[in-house]
């Protein structure tokens, strides 16, 4: 029995299975904490079949168009972004119920516009109803 040259034998290596578990596990943590943040996006409405919404809105609908130069209309008429604004502005503090406004770009609209429309919407606290059908 040779016992002395088992424990020369050894060596500083260590094996890298524990090391990966670790990262495993890490990585698991901050993937599922990660997603417990609420994420800031725009309230988005989607036109649909949804009688209630069609109902609600039917009375203070009220449709901002942008054209593929970038250009605003407000109910079919030229508006400018900052009359566009003030319009939904005083709509908005003159309603005691929910407003909702319909944001229908062209297809070739730029999307900067589009944005900046949902967020004034947003900042006023009104309804938005994206139409995409166009």
């Amino acid at each position: 029995m040779n016992l002395r040259n088992r424990d020369r034998e050894r060596s500083g290596e260590h094996g890298m299975n524990s090391m990966t578990d670790i990262i495993f596990i890490l990585l698991m943590f901050f993937m599922m904490t990660s997603t417990l943040t609420a994420p800031s996006a725009l309230n988005l409405m989607l036109p649909g079949n949804s009688a209630t919404t069609a109902n609600k809105a039917k009375d203070k609908l009220i449709d901002v168009g942008i054209e593929e130069d970038g250009t605003y209309s407000l109910n079919g008429r030229l508006a400018s972004l900052l009359l566009v604004q003030e319009q939904l502005k005083s709509l908005r503090e003159n309603s005691l119920e929910d407003v909702y406004v319909t944001v229908s770009p062209s297809p070739e609209a730029p999307v900067e516009n589009v944005v900046e429309i949902m967020d004034i919407t947003y900042q006023l606290g009104i309804n938005a109803i994206l139409n995409t059908l166009e």
